[in-house]
């Protein structure tokens, strides 16, 4: 699991319809809400921007992947990187808040597409955070949301690099991309070879 909290955290409300002051909406992300440290961790590496928005997201940091996928950090409370800034997988990015259109104080993270576009991709995807209500450790071991993916993930056959994009062709929400396959098989072959050597 790559979660933005280290230590304990519940999943408040999960990605998908629900109904918020009083209307129904798609929610494109996840709220959460760290129990021991309150401090939000970057889950990626990229390009990461501090704005705010008064009747959304409040004070929030847009990171951009280098495939240009972006990842929103909303609510915080405060900012602990500058304007414009190029930050590593767990760079502390501030403190979770309850700035903009909340309820109560927690943090709303959520990925998006290439673009401008505001449609949502399904963050549980990658980082592994399973997209229920609940209460969670980020010491948890698992890596992706997938169970399959995950064993091969914890033998070592599917990467960092490409563990979304497994879960992805698995689920059959993107087309078997033979490269993959090929990696996949190669992998595996130099695994049962190594357990045989031993």
């Amino acid at each position: 699991m790559i979660s933005p909290f280290k230590g304990n955290f519940t999943i408040t409300s999960p990605r998908g319809e629900r109904t918020i002051f009083g209307q129904k909406e798609f929610h494109g992300g996840i709220d959460m809400v760290a129990h021991d440290d309150k401090t939000v961790y970057a889950i990626a590496d990229g390009q990461a921007l501090s704005l705010y928005e008064k009747n959304g997201f409040g004070r929030y940091i847009r990171q951009t992947l280098d495939d240009g996928t972006r990842i929103y950090y909303a609510h915080l409370d405060s900012v602990a990187i500058g304007s414009n800034t190029r930050i590593k997988k767990g760079t502390p990015l501030g403190i979770m808040g309850a700035t903009g259109r909340v309820t109560g104080a927690h943090l709303h993270i959520e990925m998006r597409p290439k673009g401008t576009s505001k449609e949502s991709l399904d963050i549980s995807e990658y980082t592994g955070i399973p997209n229920v209500v609940g209460k969670y450790s980020s010491a948890s071991e698992k890596r992706s949301c997938d169970d399959t993916v995950n064993e091969l993930y914890e033998c070592g056959i599917v990467s960092d690099e490409n563990v979304l994009s497994w879960e992805l062709m698995l689920s059959g929400k993107a087309p078997i991309n033979r490269e993959y396959v090929r990696t996949l098989f190669d992998r595996c072959c130099k695994k049962i070879k190594s357990l045989q050597s031993e």
